[in-house]
């Protein structure tokens, strides 16, 4: 397997992690009876445990190396990453979590990532690579839209759900440029610690933390295996693929999600699970969306080999 596509192959299994997580998340809210506001900082600030711990004395020397510049750079994005969660799990209060998905993760944020990518990093996707990113977003529509109940207003989670996207675009954006020359597993663990602990601060200033009992407190702790795995496979492929390819194969998240579900509800018929309302055109989303996967490992491919071609002319020179 090449580069480029082992790299999509990460991105794609932070996907699938990301998925099982967000079933995970809807069975804590219902059956333990957590506050969504909990739910959205513990994880965080227990993956980021996680993480740093996994090597500590590299995250040591991570942290004691950052300096001036660096920390300014880990505070921003930490504040970043708070900020477009807590605006994200709010809208999902709002607005649900299918239209939030439709209008964030699974169309604007890809968008904006897309736009300040191409301005900040200079990256730029190809014609292939742009089929392929709209029958991505395209296909996640198909899964989570619920066409009897679409509306276009414009209310407080709406823009709530397009603002997080924005604010999150940002911070993709930073990471990558953190991880062009910093530690991948000790960025991921710092930047998961400190969003928990803004989340957790925040959280406690303004009432909003309701305590949990043991139970709740082993579910957390299991649950912070979700975002240390699922945000460091992410931030991998950041540097390695794009930031633009990174989100538009992320965006199958909601595809995913809807595949647990499924998966849950064939060993647990009884579980209560929010499906989308057809099921016919999720499948048919799923199709579409693939497809445009497909394409992107066309495209993945055919540079690989004009690649390798070019290095073989090279060494005959």
């Amino acid at each position: 397997m090449d580069f480029r596509r082992r790299f999509i192959g990460v991105v794609l299994f932070s996907a699938l992690i990301v998925g099982f997580e967000s079933v995970a998340v809807e069975g804590a809210l219902k059956i333990a009876d957590l506050s969504i506001f909990l739910v959205s900082a513990m994880p965080s600030f227990i993956g980021g445990i996680i993480l740093l711990g996994a090597f500590p004395q590299g995250s040591k020397r991570f942290i004691k190396g950052l300096g001036r510049r660096g920390w300014s750079g880990m505070l921003v994005l930490c504040v970043l990453v708070a900020a477009g969660v807590l605006m994200w799990f709010d809208a999902v209060g709002r607005i649900g979590a299918s239209k939030e998905a439709i209008l964030g993760g699974g169309s604007s944020e890809v968008l904006f990532i897309v736009i300040l990518s191409a301005l900040l990093l200079s990256e730029r996707l190809r014609r292939w690579e742009v089929l392929g990113s709209f029958l991505v977003v395209a296909g996640v529509f198909l899964v989570l839209a619920n066409v009897e109940s679409m509306s276009f207003s414009l209310e407080l989670g709406e823009i709530e759900a397009i603002l997080s996207s924005l604010i999150l675009a940002f911070s993709v954006v930073l990471t990558t440029m953190l991880l062009k020359t910093h530690d991948l597993t000790a960025l991921s663990g710092l930047e998961l610690f400190l969003s928990g602990v803004f989340m957790v601060v925040f959280g406690v200033a303004f009432g909003l933390v309701k305590w949990p009992d043991a139970t709740g407190w082993a579910i957390l702790l299991l649950m912070g295996l979700f975002p240390a795995v699922g945000l460091w496979t992410y931030n991998a492929g950041l540097p390695r693929i794009g930031a633009s390819l990174t989100s538009v194969l992320f965006a199958l998240n909601g595809i995913m999600t809807v595949g647990v579900q499924l998966l849950v509800l064939f060993f647990v018929p009884d579980a209560d699970l929010m499906l989308p309302q057809n099921l016919g055109l999720a499948v048919t989303g799923g199709g579409v969306a693939f497809v445009g996967v497909y394409l992107l490992n066309r495209e993945v491919g055919r540079k690989e080999k004009l690649s390798r071609v070019a290095g073989g002319a090279e060494g005959e020179i």
